[in-house]
């Protein structure tokens, strides 16, 4: 009611930028709101046996749709140095397209357990259960539940499709799919930072690297896969081109599309969502 109050007085896009702000100081163990337009703001914590991870979602108003409409649905996975709310801007835009979006902080990321596990086993673990509790939505397509990962975040994407998370496809941007490969042509601060999460270098601890490589297990992702990439990302083009064969290769569906490298301010509001995310999304429910 409060927030209903005020949003009469100060303009509709002032209102969104002043909740995305109070969202982002952190997130309450169940805490859910309506914006003027009557869509549904939640921020929670899913728990597992190792601890808890911050979700952050929003869907779009109950205009008492009987029986219950469904929406589409996109889980959000960020990378490195960030947090479920670092989607909350582009969130907040594009529930109003009739989308249910739905982000979470990686372990070791926001408020989530950690340490950090560099789309490792909790990294996929989690985004197994965000899409979980996507699939047990009642307004929630179970035919038209997409993840679009960013780095790591895609890297752990892809590997809970492996793992049979139950997607209808996948956006993976300037993400890794062999870390072994990758590894070498990292700089020496990313390397430190890979040693340290996993262990050591890949001669030390290759099981790790391995598991965290999608590519060897493309034969088991059957949804279709968009490949984003950028010029400048850490992770080079020629390991985003190997995976798309290799999906190729193994009876899969994929295609590259390269894409510009975002400023600071563009890495704010997610311009790919618009432009490559949601059309992709579009594109596949035309089949269904």
């Amino acid at each position: 009611m409060f927030l209903r109050k005020i949003s009469k007085k100060i303009p509709r896009n002032v209102f969104f930028l002043l909740i995305s702000t109070f969202l982002l100081v952190g997130c309450a163990a169940d805490y859910e709101t309506k914006t003027a337009r009557g869509e549904v703001i939640r921020e929670w914590f899913i728990p597992f046996t190792w601890g808890r991870v911050e979700a952050f979602a929003a869907w779009p108003p109950d205009r008492g749709h009987l029986p219950q409409r469904r929406y589409p649905a996109i889980l959000l996975l960020h990378g490195a140095d960030a947090r479920a709310q670092r989607f909350r801007r582009a969130i907040l835009a594009h529930v109003r397209d009739g989308l249910i979006l739905m982000s979470i902080s990686l372990p070791g990321f926001g408020a989530s357990t950690g340490p950090e596990d560099f789309a490792g086993p909790r990294s996929v673990e989690a985004a197994l259960g965000a899409v979980r509790y996507l699939s047990t939505r009642e307004n929630v397509r179970k035919d038209g539940i997409f993840i679009y990962g960013i780095g790591q975040g895609a890297s752990a994407a892809a590997l809970a499709a492996a793992r049979g998370a139950k997607v209808s496809g996948l956006i993976l941007e300037n993400g890794f799919y062999d870390l072994e490969q990758t590894y070498g042509r990292l700089s020496q601060k990313q390397r430190n930072r890979i040693r340290a999460v996993l262990g050591g270098a890949p001669d030390q601890a290759g099981q790790a690297y391995r598991e965290r490589s999608p590519i060897r297990a493309a034969d088991r992702i059957k949804a279709p896969v968009l490949l984003l990439h950028s010029q400048g990302e850490p992770y080079p083009l020629s390991g985003t081109e190997a995976f798309l064969r290799t999906i190729e290769e193994k009876g899969g569906r994929a295609e590259l599309q390269r894409i510009k490298k975002q400023g600071p301010f563009e890495s704010l509001t997610h311009p790919n969502i618009a432009n490559r995310v949601i059309p992709f999304v579009r594109k596949i429910l035309k089949t269904r």
